[in-house]
């Protein structure tokens, strides 16, 4: 039984407790000090000090202290003030809630500019310290189903802060490139094969393409299909070479030049090096690619290439 009366004793003490400090009086205090100005809010008789005099820390956000009568006599008695009749007082930060016109501003203000239109879907509903909300765009998340999360701070007391949050609906006026059929990779994308959207997308992800120039020419990397937005890291231009073509070399030998027929066995683009065959004496050399179907070997520097599949030969 001894046990179950010490179960009974701390309910009753918690009891008590949590009930004296909602029956006491709740002062809220701004900023991290507790002052002498705030307290006389409740305890008149510390009005007798200036309102700037410091008593000690105010509590962290959210949370709340309970000075007792006791205590609040000592800190009476520390400045010569008179004190009776106390009871205890109860302690907390000035929070707030923030609202939806606070939060648009500060996202308005970290996205700054005037064409982009941001629907505030949601957003942090905690109560907070009064301070400074923040947004930065580097911590705004790609948008899902529309809707991006941003998450920001709320600064306060010089140095600390807290996490907020918003959900949003960020879009601005512009134009892309899109695949207006499917697109293989072994083929280069012609006029017809693509087309302009105007319209309002979100404006912070990778650039898409805005130009038919920009994609006429070049091979996708992969299959694309219809209707895909084309970015730059998609498409690659293609080789002036492949292997198999017929090449014009040019040997250049201080003033004389030498041009004759070879067959490519590697291919490459505008200043690659590729191994050409001169098909007259089987010989195998490194050129420099110049151009579509043709290639550049200096005679200062022109070796013999080993035959492909020999330690050393050119691929």
């Amino acid at each position: 039984m001894s046990g179950v009366r010490q179960i009974v004793a701390i309910v009753w003490a918690l009891h008590v407790i949590s009930g004296g400090a909602a029956a006491a009086e709740c002062v809220a205090v701004e900023g991290e000090r507790l002052r002498s100005g705030d307290l006389a809010v409740a305890v008149p008789g510390f009005a007798a000090l200036p309102a700037e005099t410091v008593l000690g820390w105010s509590p962290a956000p959210g949370a709340r202290r309970l000075m007792g009568a006791e205590e609040l006599a000592r800190l009476a008695a520390r400045y010569g003030l008179k004190a009776e009749g106390l009871r205890p007082v109860c302690i907390e930060r000035a929070m707030e809630q923030l609202n939806a016109e606070r939060v648009l501003a500060a996202l308005r203000g970290a996205i700054g500019r005037e064409d982009v239109r941001i629907e505030l879907v949601d957003y942090s509903r905690r109560k907070v310290p009064r301070g400074e909300l923040q947004f930065d765009r580097a911590h705004l998340a790609a948008p899902a189903g529309g809707i991006a999360l941003w998450r920001g701070r709320l600064r306060y007391d010089g140095t600390r802060s807290l996490p907020v949050w918003a959900r949003v609906r960020i879009t601005a006026p512009g134009r892309r490139l899109v695949a207006a059929e499917n697109l293989a990779p072994t083929r280069a994308i012609q006029p017809s094969q693509v087309r302009l959207e105007e319209g309002e997308w979100f404006p912070f992800g990778e650039p898409p393409l805005t130009e038919v120039g920009q994609a006429v020419g070049r091979l996708p990397r992969r299959w694309i299909p219809a209707g895909a937005v084309l970015y730059a890291r998609l498409l690659t231009m293609p080789r002036e070479i492949e292997r198999g073509d017929e090449v014009l070399v040019e040997v250049a030998s201080g003033g004389a030049q030498l041009r004759f027929r070879a067959r490519a066995e590697t291919g490459g683009r505008s200043g690659d090096t590729i191994v050409v065959r001169n098909p007259v004496n089987g010989r195998r050399v490194a050129a420099r690619v110049e151009g579509r179907g043709k290639a550049v070997v200096h005679a200062s520097g022109m070796e013999r290439v080993a035959p492909v599949g020999v330690p050393g030969g050119g691929r």
